[in-house]
């Protein structure tokens, strides 16, 4: 222990504590921080009171404490220990307690001034979990408003990238060597078509091999491999079970809810002339030391959950780890000896990569901080010193369903329900369930009514329960045994009931569990539609697999879901049946009932009808009789605002005036000309439609309206006259043709002739008092396109003359002549326009 490069650095640290309240200490992998430091700091006098470490994980939180309670040759519970949810082995004698970070958050709320506390060291910070952003805001508050003589200390791995400076500037920075041994990093990406997991499965076999790729002084040592999941380790540790000798290989699974004995199993020292293959998720990524380890395979991948605030759960997904992450993962076959790691993408792919996660608080439920906000007395997540702010919409979701529960009132108060709910610990939700079967328990005098609501709870905070299907009934009896049930018990203590477990098990009905998890979650009040999908009081569509026994049944209760890439409805884990007529009796607070009146697309008509809702299902709808004309007009201009104006008439004359009057004016803008973008009429749907709206039920009536000479009249007279004097709709030529003006949303003026029209003009016509050029299209005696100009005078000098060599062969009949500037126009051919003028000259 005293040759870790933290030991160095001792006497700094120390002294820093003694001079500052607040320390930042980075430590790259092997340092020792997690060890070493606090077992010399429980021998520093300086350090009055308890010292309480924050763990990420709860695997290496028992481990730190295991380690450094052996090096004071104590058991655990004595000078040193350990708090984790549902487990605590700490006594009167301890100094030292080894925590996870919701842990501290529970023993701050609890005890703002942290009585007997002297430091608070947060290690592994840079892992930015939600709960250590959430500790460290609190931690800071309770040191500057009720504890100066608090010391903390942040620590990580690496500071890049972390606020910690400027969240905390006046704190004493101190930086200290790793210790980690050279590690050989090889990239072995998949090929073609194989399934990754496979394709890891015989990387790792070769790894073992005789042919191994890493250094022969390496291949004989354990290996570690990072998977994404649960999932991915029993497939690959099947996998591998199936072609190596037992005998010769031990495979560890190490994962969050393997219980203590099978993570204590992947994290000791292999058995004598046995090799360990220890297959993990992140929880392996740092603070443990596994021994033995030379060799580390990594996936490259991690379950990312990105909470989606529309449905209320998280979407699962498969991602590629960060470039930070991966070097955590290499640096385990480094911590005791030189080691070898094979990553299964490309070095191209790897220069690809993030460089560090993002912060949970970016993308993580976050309804159970809000709630620790609120007991915490703040309004808002901004009132606390974070890390990184959250998203607002985040936050804004998690206020509106606390208040839904009646957790906190509508100015965001925590309520005396909110406070026991947050007393008991658990997720708002569950809590909020609790509380509500207690009170519904006591009114029917059904006590097992609140003791099934406590197993219903640990069944759904459960970890690892084997899979029996979605019906959450069938898990009942697995909430009765183990930690599951000592925490289940424990929420019949603070709720002070009693009865068997056992008992409410076997008395446990569909209609009860429907009822109590609606409490828990009323958004997800389920109806059935299609064969096998429901839709969620949230609008969420959800499907449950069709051999499985609540499958059909008209409506559930969907107590947990998850949304994975690649399918478009969640799938159902957790549920039960509900009896809708619930919604009649205990539960007729969800349903609102409202008046709706709106616009049948199907029929494209009119409608109004009491309706009955439950979120967004709808239960049961009342036609309305006696109509407000009122109401008829609201839904009309409702529905025009939500499908456009192109449910009027609205003609190529209509939206020629709008091109009109936004030209006039842009060129003439001290004068009042009114605004008819769409954006304009839509606002003022009221003023300039709802008066002729009267007798109008349906969308021919509404067709008839003429859309043209209401918006004209939106101008005065003497505007409209002004209007067609500067931009008029048609141009009059000499031959007595009106060619008509086209206007487009680029401010030109469009007209269209036949070249022979235009003979004898010298300039292009000229609007807006020579403010804007009229692009003319000349046409071919056919109607087709010859040229396009703004500038008719230069056309004729240049560009006519080739048109004309090209058109006289074609069309002979018509005249071309070599002057066009100052020759006569004419609507005829040649034989028709010589006619034409002797007639005058008889005349």
């Amino acid at each position: 222990m005293n040759q870790l490069p933290i030991h160095a650095l001792l006497p700094s640290i120390r002294e820093a504590l003694a001079h500052h309240d607040q320390v930042i200490l980075e430590a790259p992998t092997g340092a020792g921080k997690s060890t070493a430091l606090p077992l010399a700091m429980l021998d520093w006098p300086e350090i009055a009171g308890r010292i309480l470490m924050l763990e990420p994980r709860r695997v290496a939180t028992r481990s730190v404490a295991q380690f450094i309670a052996e090096r004071r040759g104590q058991c655990l519970g004595q000078e040193v220990g350990f708090r984790i949810r549902g487990e605590s082995r700490v006594g009167s004698q301890t100094r030292l307690e080894i925590v996870t970070e919701g842990i501290l958050t529970r023993m701050i709320q609890q005890d703002p001034e942290l009585k007997g506390v002297g430091l608070i060291i947060f290690d592994e910070i840079h892992e930015r979990h939600l709960t250590t952003d959430l500790g460290l805001a609190l931690a800071l508050e309770v040191q500057a408003s009720l504890r100066d003589d608090l010391k903390l200390l942040a620590m990580s791995a690496t500071l890049s990238g972390l606020p910690l400076a400027e969240l905390m500037p006046e704190a004493k920075s101190l930086s200290s060597e790793g210790r980690s041994f050279p590690v050989a990093v090889d990239y072995r990406p998949v090929k073609g078509q194989q399934a990754w997991l496979e394709h890891m499965g015989r990387c790792v076999l070769e790894l073992l091999g005789p042919d191994s790729p890493a250094p022969a002084e390496l291949a004989a040592g354990s290996l570690l491999a990072f998977l994404p999941g649960k999932a991915e380790i029993l497939r690959l540790a099947e996998f591998l079970g199936a072609r190596l000798d037992g005998e010769r290989f031990s495979i560890c699974p190490l994962y969050g809810e393997l219980p203590p004995q099978a993570q204590d199993k992947a994290i000791a020292p292999a058995p004598a002339g046995r090799r360990k293959l220890v297959l993990a998720t992140n929880v392996a990524e740092s603070s443990l030391t596994i021994e033995g380890i030379s060799l580390v395979v990594d996936s490259g991948y991690r379950r990312h959950a990105g909470f989606n605030p529309r449905t209320g759960v998280s979407r699962l997904a498969l991602k590629r780890i960060s470039q930070a992450s991966a070097t955590q993962r290499s640096g385990r076959a480094g911590r005791l000896a030189p080691g070898y790691c094979l990553r299964l993408w490309s070095q191209e792919e790897h220069d690809r990569m993030p460089k560090a996660d993002e912060p949970e608080i970016l993308h993580s439920d976050l309804l159970p901080m809000v709630l620790d906000c609120a007991f915490w007395g703040a309004r808002s997540l901004q009132e606390l010193t974070l890390l990184t702010a959250p998203p607002k919409v985040h936050e804004t979701l998690g206020w509106e369903l606390l208040t839904q529960l009646e957790l906190v009132d509508a100015r965001r108060k925590i309520t005396p329900l909110g406070q026991a709910a947050h007393r008991l610990g658990c997720h708002p939700r569950l809590a909020h369930m609790l509380l509500k079967a207690k009170l519904l328990a006591e009114k029917q005098q059904r006590p097992e009514l609140a003791t099934l609501a406590c197993l219903l709870a640990g069944v759904l905070e459960a970890r690892g329960l084997p899979r029996r299907g979605a019906d959450i009934g069938g898990y009942l009896a697995l909430a009765c045994q183990g930690l599951t049930g000592s925490q289940v018990k424990s929420w019949q203590q603070k709720l002070k009931l009693g009865g068997a477990l056992a008992e409410a098990v076997s008395h446990a009905r569909d209609q009860d569990i429907g009822l109590l998890l609606a409490l828990a979650y009323p958004d997800r009040i389920a109806k059935a539609r299609g064969v096998d999908g429901y839709q969620l009081a949230n609008g969420t569509g959800v499907s449950l697999a069709p051999e499985d026994a609540l499958a059909g049944h008209p409506w559930l209760v969907i107590a947990d879901f998850q949304q994975t890439e690649g399918r478009t409805a969640g799938r159902v884990y957790l549920a039960s049946r509900f009896d809708v007529s619930l919604l009649e009796r205990e539960l007729d607070f969800l349903v609102t009932r409202q008046q709706e009146c709106g616009w049948d697309e199907a029929k494209g008509r009119f409608y109004a009808e009491h309706q009955a809702k439950v979120g967004q299902i709808l239960l049961s709808t009342q036609a309305i009789a006696n109509l407000d004309r009122s109401q008829i007009v609201a839904a009309i201009l409702a529905q025009l605002r939500r499908k456009g104006l192109g449910l009027l008439n609205w003609d190529e004359s209509v939206t020629q005036l709008q091109l009109r009057l936004a030209l006039v004016g842009e060129h003439y803008q001290d004068q009042d000309w009114p605004s008819l973008t769409d954006e304009a009429l839509l606002a003022s749907l009221e003023s300039w439609l709802a008066p002729y709206l009267t007798q109008v039920n349906n969308l021919a009536q509404l067709a008839r309206i003429d859309c043209h000479g209401l918006l004209r009249n939106l101008m005065s007279w003497e505007q409209q006259q002004k209007l067609d004097a500067l931009l008029p709709t048609s141009w009059p030529m000499a031959t007595g043709t009106r060619a008509r003006l086209h206007y487009d949303a680029n401010g030109r003026a469009l007209l269209s002739v036949r070249l022979q029209e235009a003979l004898g003009m010298s300039q292009s016509p000229m609007l807006a008092q020579g403010k804007i050029p009229v692009t003319m299209t000349l046409l071919s005696p056919a109607q087709r396109p010859l040229a396009v100009t703004a500038d008719l005078a230069s056309f004729w000098q240049g560009p006519y003359h080739e048109v004309k060599k090209e058109m006289r062969g074609r069309y002979p009949k018509h005249l071309w002549p070599d002057d066009p500037a100052n020759t006569l126009p004419t609507k005829f051919t040649k034989k028709k326009t010589l006619a034409s003028g002797a007639a005058s000259r008889n005349d």
